[in-house]
């Protein structure tokens, strides 16, 4: 057998749409390519006060 080729193996088989959806969100959300990260979980905001308040514990 020959070496597959590399057109095929960048080939997409199916879209999964909800995966597509939660991507642009999190694009948009900026947690993505946002400047700011949590300390914690390391996800990245576009503001520091998004990434500040990230994952603060609710006390109530």
């Amino acid at each position: 057998m020959g070496k597959p080729d590399k057109a095929s193996l960048l080939r997409k088989d199916k879209e999964y749409i909800k995966f597509m959806q939660l991507l642009r969100r999190a694009e948009t959300d900026g947690r993505l390519d946002g400047k700011y990260t949590c300390k914690l979980c390391g996800m990245k905001f576009h503001t520091e006060e998004q990434a500040d308040e990230c994952c603060k514990i609710a006390i109530g």
